[in-house]
Parts: C-alpha cells; sequence; structure tokens
C-alpha cells in the first residue's frame, strides 16, 4: 500500500504525541510506501534520519485554512497528492482541509462537539460558547466534505460522532489511544534531570498538556489557597508544561508559589518528566481520550482527575475522582494521595492491570494500517 499520512494541519501536545507515535511505529511495518505530509510542530519531534527509504517527508510551514498562505498550503496538498497518487490517505487528525482523490481516514478529535453535558459549558462565556458553536459549524462541514471513514479514540465517542454526522454511508472506527514507544524505551537518567532537587518532604503533581479553557488549569487559581491555609505544613507542588507567558497572564502570585512551569517539552522527554513527579493530576473538563491515563499507568504514577465519563471509560479504578469544579473537594483529595501510600500503591497496581487491555504503540499502528487498507471508497 502507497499511504500519505497528514499531519500538516497539527499543532496541540495530545495530537502530536499521537502522530509521532504512529509515525515512528510504521517503520515496523515496512511492507508499504508511506509518504509523510509533516507541520512544523511533528517535524520538529521527528528525527528523519531514522527512518529507511521507504518514508518520504514533506514539509509544510502554514496551516491550510487562514488567509493567502492557506491557499497556497491547500494548493500543494493537491498537487503532491496528483505527483504521488497514494493509493490511500490517513489524516491522522482532521478536518484535512482538502479532499483526497482516494480513500480517505480522518481521525476524531474535538471532544467539545460530542460532550455537550461537559460541566465546561457552565462557565463559558457566551462569547466563547458562540465561538466554539461556530468553530463546530466549520470542522464538522469539512469533516464531511473532506472523506467519509472517521476513527475515533472510544466507542463511545464514535457513537457520539457518529450522531453529528448527516452522511449515512460513512464508516466510523476506534483505535485506543496508548502511550508513546518512548514509554516502553525508558531508562531513568539521573544526568538528565529535567526538574530541580526536591525540599524535604515535596510531593510532586505534574499536569502535563497545554493551556486550553477545558484542561481546567486554573482551578489551581482556587486550590492553591485552599492548600496554604488548611494544609500549610504539606510540601505539594504542581508541575505545568504551558507557555511561560499565559503563566504569568492567568495565574496569581500564590498560585505560583507552589508551581513549577516548564514551558512545552519534546514528547521523547515526557518519560523522564513523569519519573520525576509522584503523581498525575488532571482536572480536565473534557476529553477524548487523553494519553495522559496510559502513560501515567506504565509510568506507575497514581492517577487524580476528574469524575466524568471519559475519564471513568478508561482508567477505571486506576484513578481518584473528584468534582473537577469543586476545589475544595480536590484539595482533600490531593493531600489524601500524598499522605496515603497503600492507595497510591493500589492505583498503581490497578493501573497496570487496566493498561494490559490497552494497544501498544506498535499495535495500535498496525490497527490503524488495517483500516487504511481495508478502505474501498
Amino acid at each position: 500500500m502507497k499511504l500519505l499520512i497528514n499531519t500538516s494541519a497539527l499543532s496541540a501536545s495530545g495530537v502530536t504525541q499521537v502522530s509521532v507515535s504512529f509515525i515512528n511505529e510504521c517503520i515496523h511495518f515496512p511492507e508499504h510506501e508511506y509518504h509523510i505530509f509533516l507541520s512544523k510542530t511533528i517535524k520538529s519531534q521527528l528525527d528523519l534520519k531514522l527512518f529507511p527509504e521507504n518514508f518520504k517527508f514533506y514539509s509544510f510551514s502554514n496551516h491550510p485554512l487562514y488567509g493567502l498562505s492557506g491557499l497556497q498550503t491547500r494548493a500543494k496538498l493537491r498537487r503532491l497528492e496528483k505527483e504521488i497518487k497514494p493509493d490511500k490517505v490517513f489524516s491522522i487528525f482532521g478536518p484535512s482541509w482538502w479532499t483526497p482523490g482516494v480513500p480517505h481516514l480522518q481521525g476524531y478529535a474535538y471532544p467539545h462537539y460530542v460532550y455537550p453535558d461537559s460541566p465546561l459549558f457552565n462557565i463559558l462565556s457566551t462569547s466563547q460558547k458562540i465561538k466554539i458553536s461556530v468553530l463546530k459549524i466549520i470542522h464538522l462541514f469539512f469533516l464531511e466534505r473532506n472523506g467519509k471513514n472517521y476513527v475515533s479514540e472510544t466507542s463511545d465517542v464514535s457513537d457520539r460522532f457518529e450522531q453529528l454526522i448527516s452522511n449515512k454511508r460513512s464508516h466510523f472506527f476506534t483505535v485506543n489511544n496508548t502511550c508513546n514507544n518512548y514509554f516502553l524505551q525508558f531508562q531513568f537518567n539521573k544526568e538528565k534531570r529535567i526538574l530541580p532537587e526536591k525540599l524535604k518532604n515535596e510531593f510532586r503533581f505534574l499536569s502535563l498538556c497545554t493551556y486550553s479553557v477545558h484542561k481546567n488549569l486554573d482551578i489551581l487559581n482556587k486550590i492553591i489557597p485552599i492548600l496554604d491555609k488548611n494544609y500549610p505544613a504539606h510540601e505539594l507542588k504542581f508541575v505545568l508544561t504551558i507557555d511561560p507567558l499565559i503563566l504569568e497572564k492567568n495565574f496569581t502570585p500564590e498560585a505560583k508559589s507552589r508551581i513549577i512551569n516548564l514551558g512545552r517539552i519534546d514528547v521523547r522527554d515526557c518519560p523522564q518528566l513523569y519519573s520525576e513527579c509522584d503523581a498525575v493530576f488532571l482536572p480536565t473538563l473534557l476529553e477524548c481520550f487523553s494519553a495522559n491515563y496510559p502513560e501515567a499507568m506504565i509510568m506507575e504514577k497514581p492517577i487524580l482527575t476528574s469524575n466524568l465519563s471519559f475519564a471513568t471509560t478508561i482508567c477505571k479504578d486506576a484513578a481518584v475522582y473528584f468534582d473537577p469544579l469543586n476545589a475544595v473537594e480536590i484539595a482533600q483529595t490531593l493531600v489524601e494521595i500524598q499522605q496515603n501510600e497503600g492507595l497510591r500503591n493500589q492505583l498503581i497496581d490497578n493501573g497496570k492491570r487496566v493498561l494490559n487491555k490497552l494497544p501498544t504503540p506498535t499495535e495500535r499502528a498496525r490497527q490503524y494500517l488495517d483500516i487504511c487498507n481495508l478502505m474501498t471508497a
């Protein structure tokens, strides 16, 4: 199969993790010929020198949607497709913003549109809700226009997404998310520490994500004063990976006193970062399938996350759950995890069992390739 893999429009951390993992895993399937469209973000995360001759890479500097540069990018996408003449196209996450002339698979990862019951919508402003509504119209229009084969990361998302697509001849597939192969190969290296040395009794909660409203990181502005008032002796720190300017703008001085912010980090450095933290804290209000969950499980870190269906469906008994808008409850849960070693160990053991039911990175790649092989239109 001559497969065109499209990542030309991708930049967010979650989609980058999946894309980098899948492209790397394709090396294990040498029977195919791969032509890969790379966004600047995806390209920066790959070592192109490691790929054999059946891989060809094409770089894209601009998003294919916006302005004159977008028109030029879409023209380049169409031109290259005609030159390559692929058998199938896989846009790891859609929309692709152009319509290939061969069977086309698009990944779906817009939780806002399939979970309208999320508590996120209780805290959004009117203008933010309008923006999501407009983007929903645009994204769904192009997802339908650009193809009719879709893959999501949970069956619940696939079922919900199917209700949004008007073309009843469309096909919907599910391939569970998993960790990157970097996690399977990881060995701790004390010479390559990412974080400063711990203070005495310091306990670190990792929130590995970019900043957006639905990630709910702003709740730290409410949690940390509660910790300072009610649990001043507890050395709880929060490790973030967000833009430093966003940290300055959106977090109070009191909150920043307990935050260690690294800015965006390379995918290959994520296992080392997990190893230097004690637990994973995800107060998110909306997800399709956060890779943080299987990553925490394989790195043997207890998970604290929102008591919402997208989390409970994946983590089952491998996490402690809380109301993501209740700062008092969250603060109590954080302290409980720090103090209760037995609970931490139980969550880690449960996580190993959950992880055994998820695909490995190579298995996930095989499932994607099998779907591409099966597509006939």
